[in-house]
């Protein structure tokens, strides 16, 4: 359909203009939260309407309303969903939860917010970066090649399975359906030789551009020469085979090796509700 080719080339350009617009460049993972309140919007986390996945609210200053009910990615997703709303000057939105695809497949504006947050985070140029400086390929990626950057860019497994077959044709359709029969939780019991509840990350020394962003409970693998330097998270006593860290306290912490890398550790509460700007302080008791 035509007038979808034309939408998802003004989402993709209006993507690529608030990036550069922000000094984000297009290798980098960026996160939404800290975009979008570096744009004038507040970002607040709410716990207690499960029916909904996200709201943006056309006031002074805008607001942007995302549910922390939902998984890590999902909720980014959502955040710069609702910045496309923003941007395109869609008004006051709610989306409520995205289990029908038919919300977006019959809405131009749905549509639009979903491929302008598909190319704010997922860019072709970091996708392609997050392979190929592992030494990995797009084209013949693993289940577990795609996990580890997807956890980079801070979305989920199939978010990024689904763009790189739709919108960036990096994989074929017969290749992403075999990613999507991987479940996730297989994926993290084969990176880590067990069962995790929480979130699993994997950083190395090619995790640039945004903080590692985690909850309490959810765990970082890293590589041998790695040191994490803060309170806020601790060497795991899990029995995991990978030398690991897992998030203990909200608060910020810094992982770095003895070379020139480092990135800093945010750690926030499970289903955290409050302002995005205190997410990660032991007491976020402010309005």
């Amino acid at each position: 359909m035509r007038w979808r080719k034309d939408l998802s080339r003004n989402g993709l350009i209006e993507a690529l203009r608030l990036r550069q617009a922000h000094k984000v460049e297009l290798h980098e993972a960026v996160c939404p939260y800290d975009l979008t309140e570096k744009m004038g919007i507040k970002v607040y986390f709410d716990n207690s309407m499960p029916s909904m996945e996200a709201a943006y609210i056309n006031d002074t200053p805008p607001k942007i309303i995302v549910t922390s009910l939902r998984p890590t990615g999902r909720m980014a997703y959502s955040c710069a969903h609702e910045l496309g709303h923003h941007v395109f000057g869609h008004g006051s939105h709610i989306d409520e939860i995205m289990e029908n695809p038919d919300r977006i497949k019959h809405s131009d504006q749905e549509f639009l917010a979903e491929v302008f947050a598909g190319f704010l985070l997922m860019p072709k140029l970091a996708v392609s970066y997050g392979f190929s400086r592992r030494q990995w390929s797009c084209h013949d990626c693993t289940p577990k090649q795609v996990f580890v950057v997807s956890g980079w860019l801070g979305v989920g497994y199939s978010a990024l399975v689904n763009h790189m077959c739709h919108s960036l044709k990096m994989i074929s359709l017969e290749k992403a359906k075999e990613l999507y029969k991987v479940p996730v939780k297989r994926i993290k019991r084969e990176l880590i030789g067990k069962e995790l509840k929480y979130n699993l990350f994997w950083a190395d020394q090619y995790w640039i551009g945004r903080p590692i962003d985690i909850q309490v409970g959810d765990v970082i693998v890293v590589e041998e020469s790695f040191r994490f330097e803060g309170n806020a998270a601790e060497p795991t006593s899990l029995g995991l085979a990978k030398k690991s860290f897992v998030g203990k306290r909200p608060g910020i912490g810094r992982l770095y090796d003895d070379g020139s890398w480092a990135a800093f550790v945010r750690v926030s509460r499970q289903e955290y509700k409050g302002w995005s700007r205190y997410r990660h302080l032991e007491n976020p008791e402010h309005e």
